[in-house]
Formats: structure tokens, sequence, C-alpha cells
């Protein structure tokens, strides 16, 4: 995992340049994070489209479901939307940073480590956990997984993940 140290400049940049609402630097800052990455994992790096409101569907009047990026395994290449669906406002840093560290953990399966096709596995989610925590510059501490079902299926349990965070933030600052 590249160090925090060498990431979280890239997400003030950002975050700078989002509140600027400023496409090209958004991209350009973007685009250095993933060539950062890609060369600490020595691996090509992938090429990036910034693209504005987030495709999604709606149910009953009320947003059902939204695409935040996604990776094309042929061409190397993620998009990332940067607006919100329904008012169009620009996307927030972290979502971003989380979408492009998404992205780029597809982008590293399938050229660092051979597969055939990248998938949403306990593993993809913990590796790129640990990609956004290390970005963000706080500690690493595991997400927490629930079954739901009788046939297995896993789910991250966000309550109790941001307690998780809660706990490990209060103690990098009692350490502090």
């Amino acid at each position: 995992m590249p160090l925090s140290t060498n990431l979280t400049p890239m997400f003030g940049a950002l975050e700078a340049a989002k509140d600027a609402a400023a496409p090209e630097a958004l991209k350009n800052v973007c685009t250095r994070f993933l060539t950062s990455l890609s060369t600490f994992y020595g691996i090509p790096s992938p090429s990036l489209r910034l693209l504005g409101p987030r495709p999604h569907s709606t149910r009953e009047g009320r947003l059902a479901n939204e695409l935040f990026g996604d990776y094309h395994i042929e061409l190397a290449k993620i998009r990332l939307w940067t607006r919100t669906p329904m008012k169009k406002q620009w996307t927030s840093s972290k979502t971003i940073l989380s979408t492009l560290c998404h992205e780029f953990m597809h982008h590293l399966d399938v050229t660092s480590l051979g597969f055939p096709n990248s998938f949403h596995t306990i593993g993809f989610y913990e590796r790129t956990h640990g990609l956004y925590l290390a970005a963000i510059g706080q500690p690493y501490y595991p997400l927490k997984w629930r079954q739901i079902g009788f046939e297995g299926r896993q789910v991250i349990d966000w309550q109790e993940t941001k307690r998780r965070s809660a706990k490990v933030l209060i103690r990098a600052k009692i350490v502090d």
C-alpha cells in the first residue's frame, strides 16, 4: 500500500479543485493520483474520463440506483461521474476519491494480478478501503461485514464500520 504521506497532498489538491468547480484541475489531480498509484504498483496507468451527473434510475420518484464510476477492462479506462444525479451538484471530494480508489482497484486486479475480470469480493472491498484510508491520511480499520439471507451473501455493515472508524480516530488523537 502506498504511504499516506505520498497520497494525502493529492487529496488536498483534489478538494481544492472540486471546491473551485474546476473540471480540468480536477482531472489533472485525479490523473496524477492514478499515475502515482500505477508507478507504486509498477503497472501502466489507466486513462481517465470525467463526466457530469451520475447515471441513475428512480422508483416512485425517488433515487433507486446510481453509477459513480466504472472501469473498462479492454481499454484500461476509468470513467468517473462528478455531479449528483438529481440536483446535479458537485460530488463530495471523498466520494470522488472513494470511487477513484474503487475503479483503480479493478485496474490493479486485471493488470497486476492478471485476473481476467475483477469481482466485488470482500477482499476487493478491503483493499479498496485500505487505499482510500491511506489517501485521506486516516489509520486503517477493517470493514464490518454481515450476512444477509440464507445463501450467505455478505454486505458491509456501514453503521458498525463507522463506529470502528470513530474508535480508531479517537485512539489516534489520544496517541498524538
